[in-house]
């Protein structure tokens, strides 16, 4: 080959590569920005040492198909002035790199958890008392399977991240107007979330207006609702020819806000069948469980046996007595966690 050839082929190779680099961290902060309301790069080694080595062996302990399923926590962090903030929004996302599928489980913000060493509490705080990790102990404890990779941003980088990919359109289906004196200073607006129905164009202010709200009779479940109908449409405007010349400065904005523990050569990976998943649908679900208020603070209780038996489907495990017995194990604990609470179900 001639010198001259060699050297367009090698540019055409970095080029593509490039690009696919910026498709892959494309695709997983689009997914992850879902979860954001309310490139720390780790070795791709496979030795028996290697966190990936590790997790696939938790698996296989449990009986989860060896790397098939790839289940990664979607944090959405509220961050305040001197203070660490709590994940206003847990999600968990499950690719099956075998069919192609990729299915959302979000975890509602108020649900009460055991937080290894801290006691029961709303999920959120499980973040303020030790980072990601403890998020993550936390959500695998409560769902029975293994967390393989986090990814977590603010509500400022939400916006960022959005202004760069030009904004999202979104048909709001009622008005939305609300003001909360706690966000006065902390998010644009002052506090103030003033929508009206109909389909906008949002730009990331608006769009961080809209995936937050969560003042009407359905409070926190409409709120993931309406982040389950943003996560399939910013999925949909991701895919098209359009978003490509906005790739670099997206990827740019995205280098400073988000965090995760997920390497670069996994994203590629995955990247690779994120065509087949818009193809097959955004699969979307919620934890299921029910409002309550314990001595006068709300909560959500989750139903444990029927969240095992909705993630083992998700999953491709099979409900068999040792699972049934786990899920009536926690249920137990649950109920000897609240014998001395006065527990009222919300209207």
């Amino acid at each position: 080959m001639a010198p001259e050839l060699e050297k367009r082929v090698a540019r055409k190779r970095a080029y593509r590569k490039r690009w696919i680099v910026a498709i892959a961290v494309l695709i997983f902060m689009i997914i992850s920005i879902v979860a954001a309301v309310s490139f720390k790069n780790t070795s791709s080694s496979t030795s028996a040492d290697s966190p990936i080595a590790v997790v696939e062996k938790a698996k296989q302990a449990i009986g989860l198909p060896a790397h098939k399923k790839i289940n990664i926590l979607l944090l959405g962090i509220d961050e305040r002035k001197n203070d660490i903030g709590r994940s206003n929004v847990t999600c968990v996302v499950t690719v099956d790199t075998d069919t192609k599928n990729l299915s959302m489980l979000w975890v509602p913000r108020d649900s009460r958890v055991a937080i290894p060493d801290h006691g029961w509490n709303k999920i959120g705080h499980a973040y303020a008392y030790g980072g990601p990790k403890l998020s993550e102990q936390t959500v695998a404890n409560l769902l029975g399977v293994p967390i393989d990779y986090y990814v977590a941003i603010n509500m400022d980088g939400f916006k960022k991240v959005i202004d760069a990919l030009g904004g999202v359109d979104i048909n709001v289906d009622k008005r939305m107007y609300y003001y909360d004196p706690y966000d006065e200073g902390e998010v644009d607006n002052d506090g103030l979330i003033d929508l009206k129905p109909g389909m906008q164009h949002m730009d990331g202010n608006v769009a961080l207006q809209y995936v937050r709200f969560r003042h009407d009779e359905m409070g926190d479940i409409g709120r993931i609702e309406r982040q389950q109908k943003f996560a399939k449409a910013l999925l949909a405007d991701v895919i098209t020819p359009s978003v490509i010349p906005k790739v670099p400065n997206v990827i740019k904005e995205a280098n400073t806000v988000f965090k995760t523990d997920m390497p670069v050569s996994e994203m590629l990976n995955l990247a690779t069948i994120m065509n087949d998943v818009y193809k097959q649908g955004l699969k979307t679900e919620m934890a299921p469980g029910k409002p309550v208020y314990i001595d006068d603070l709300s909560y959500w209780l989750p139903d444990i046996t029927a969240t095992r038996k909705q993630v083992a489907q998700i999953q491709g495990l099979a409900v068999d007595d040792k699972y049934l017995a786990s899920a009536r194990n926690l249920t137990t604990e649950y109920e000897k966690s609240l014998l001395k609470s006065k527990v009222i179900d919300a209207p």
